[in-house]
């Protein structure tokens, strides 16, 4: 606790150096009588005081992966940037054909038809079968099955090319994510489908911001934080990953640690842009502390701390040690009582 309110109190002195120099207490003045009305007086309060870090951050869809094609032929259509693409639905087109989104954790390899060997690939295809409707009766495991074959045909019908029962590599493009938004398109009509096709992010915004070393040292994945949006109003979010050893940029330069920030509501953050946001973080909380303003502290000659406190019409110099600062208030303790009256800076 005792170190606590010397840092505190440094850190008084950091941002009062002005205030304390104006404001030194003159012995003389202990028994000065109350001047007129224009003197400025704040009440002790008591109360919960919170001391907060604020971040500023950007609003974000994160940092983008690249989608590879791999099938072969001629690009005859592409998404346009900001396109969000749905699991099961058109990326893009080649040779006239759809290339769909599916889900999993690699890209199809080889063709999968009746009588193919085992592999996790026909699971990854059946199960995005399964979750896209087109299955009756499917088990879902390594085997290719009749039901699997019929289940292909079912969805190639659906995206109105020949049913054939057999999956090429080049039908789809994998991702483990179920929608993916189009950043950036590498390619143009015309060119091969293979190679870089676009750059792709999560669909949903969140915020991210730099972070010093203490910062990320001290912050956890879970904290509740508030987020100032530029229209003024203000939504509840929560820090998600605290990402650090990030690497290094283009020229050698250590990326900064960060904070990512997830908001629950995403109504509240769709439709204004990447915008710059200000982020509040609670970072220490003192219940029932006794607080004045910060213009009520005077710093003493032997380098601590007072407020003059108005007793019986006049202004007493009582001693005080501070605890936690928080903005323009900070919390005292001494020979003070909640309800009394203190001088305090216009």
């Amino acid at each position: 606790m005792r170190s606590r309110t010397r840092v505190a109190a440094a850190a008084v002195v950091l941002v009062l150096g002005a205030v304390a120099a104006a404001y030194v207490w003159q012995p003389w003045r202990r028994d000065a009588a109350v001047p007129g009305p224009k003197m400025n007086t704040q009440t002790i309060v008591r109360e919960a005081l919170t001391s907060n870090t604020i971040l500023n951050a950007q609003l974000s869809y994160g940092d983008p992966d690249t989608l590879i094609g791999g099938g072969g032929g001629i690009l005859t259509a592409l998404p346009p940037p900001g396109k969000v693409v749905k699991v099961g639905q058109r990326v893009y087109e080649t040779d006239g054909r759809p290339v769909v989104l599916l889900k999993g954790a690699r890209p199809f390899w080889r063709e999968l038809r009746a009588g193919v060997s085992p592999g996790e690939d026909v699971r990854q295809l059946e199960r995005n079968l399964v979750k896209l409707g087109f299955s009756v009766g499917l088990t879902v495991d390594d085997t290719f099955t009749r039901s699997t074959a019929l289940a292909i045909k079912r969805w190639q019908e659906s995206l109105r090319v020949k049913p054939t029962g057999v999956f090429a590599p080049g039908d789809a493009v994998v991702t483990q994510a179920n929608a993916i938004r189009v950043e950036t398109i590498h390619v143009k009509l015309g060119a091969s489908a293979d190679g870089d096709i676009l750059d792709y992010t999560d669909t949903t915004v969140h915020a991210v911001a730099n972070l010093s070393t203490a910062q990320a040292g001290s912050l956890m994945p879970g904290k509740p934080v508030t987020v100032a949006l530029p229209d003024g109003s203000t939504i509840g979010a929560q820090i998600t990953q605290i990402q650090k050893n990030r690497g290094s940029d283009k020229d050698g330069k250590r990326l900064p640690d960060r904070a990512v920030i997830e908001f629950a509501d995403q109504s509240a953050v769709s439709g204004i842009g990447l915008s710059a946001v200000r982020v509040t973080i609670p970072s220490d909380t003192v219940d029932g502390a006794l607080v004045v303003p910060v213009t009520a502290l005077l710093a003493l000659a032997d380098g601590g701390y007072g407020v003059e406190v108005l007793r019986n019409g006049r202004r007493v110099l009582v001693p005080v040690k501070v605890g936690l600062v928080a903005d323009s208030r900070l919390q005292i303790t001494g020979d003070i009582k909640e309800g009394e009256e203190v001088v305090a800076a216009p």
